[in-house]
């Protein structure tokens, strides 16, 4: 496999396992991402979309699924009124807890699995990763 197709299967693997040990039966995968992606002072609509790759309207659409869920809100900037903030609720900050505790399960289940020689290099492997990719989505946007 070329590098690529690495990353694609990559990234399908780890939707697939965030779908299945993170997210839990309640909670779409968006969802998922969304609830882990707000940070406690609140995330700014079109940086939230931004950051998830998605359109504005669609990310609009997935927040009032997690509004009616009671999971977040969204509020209109003190300084701006034409911004839209998202926080999460209790029960959103709750919920994600417990994905926060599912992926460390989840981390440290894959991370075990691999040959001990392995494991230390890893981590930095997949923190130089991060980087480049954080550098493409910039270079992109």
């Amino acid at each position: 496999m070329d590098f690529g197709e690495l990353l694609n299967e990559l990234a399908l693997s780890l939707n697939a396992l965030h779908r299945r040990d993170v997210c839990g039966q309640g909670e779409t995968l968006a969802q998922c991402f969304i609830l882990s992606s707000v940070p406690d002072d609140g995330i700014h609509m079109s940086s939230l979309a931004t950051k998830l790759g998605i359109d504005n309207s669609t990310l609009t659409r997935l927040i009032g699924n997690l509004e009616r869920k009671e999971l977040a809100f969204r509020r209109r900037d003190d300084e701006d009124r034409r911004i839209v903030n998202v926080f999460l609720t209790d029960g959103g900050r709750g919920l994600l807890s417990t994905f926060s505790e599912r992926l460390d399960l989840l981390g440290q289940r894959i991370l075990d699995a691999l040959p001990a020689e392995k494991r230390e290099g890893m981590k930095e492997v997949l923190e130089s990763l991060l980087w480049s990719l954080s550098r493409e989505l910039l270079r992109t946007s």
